[in-house]
């Protein structure tokens, strides 16, 4: 009986070990821990790792529905891909959210070894707006990933 005992908190430790691996596989990213899918600050996290990953259909999925109505899809990567984040690194400095909308704010420091004197870093804050639309986070400003289209008087 002992050693079908044994056996069975055996079978258990093992089952706890790859759930955990489990978890810890889904919740983290190249060893980058990844916030709550259903956050602002997580929206805006997948969304810069889908564009320094260019998967610009993934992070088009995270603009809201007034954004992607001025930025149809065929033009979002050409117009996201002039923002360089493979040279950068984000930390999020703070949150503020109201009933249906938030604002996260991030410090980017950009490296830039190109610059043969001075510093090769500088760092500015980017500030996030987000709409919830259907229950989900959607990014809904400023619009610098997909500028507004003018149209030039002829």
């Amino acid at each position: 009986m002992s050693r079908l005992w044994l056996a069975g908190v055996a079978v258990f430790v093992v089952a706890l070990v790859v759930a955990g691996l489990a978890v810890a596989i889904l919740t983290t990213r190249g060893g980058i821990d990844l916030l709550p899918a259903d956050s602002p600050e997580g929206t805006v996290q997948r969304y810069l790792l889908a564009l320094e990953d260019r998967d610009y259909e993934e992070a088009y999925g995270y603009l809201g529905a007034a954004s992607q109505s001025r930025c149809p899809l065929k033009e979002f990567p050409r117009l996201a891909s002039y923002r360089e984040v493979r040279d950068s690194h984000m930390t999020l400095e703070d949150t503020e959210t109201f009933d249906d909308s938030a604002v996260v704010t991030a410090r980017v420091t950009v490296f830039d070894p190109e610059i043969p004197f001075g510093p090769s870093e500088y760092s500015y804050d980017q500030t996030f707006e987000l709409k919830l639309e259907g229950g989900q986070w959607r990014l809904a400003g400023p619009d610098y990933w997909c500028p507004p289209l003018y149209k030039y008087p002829r």
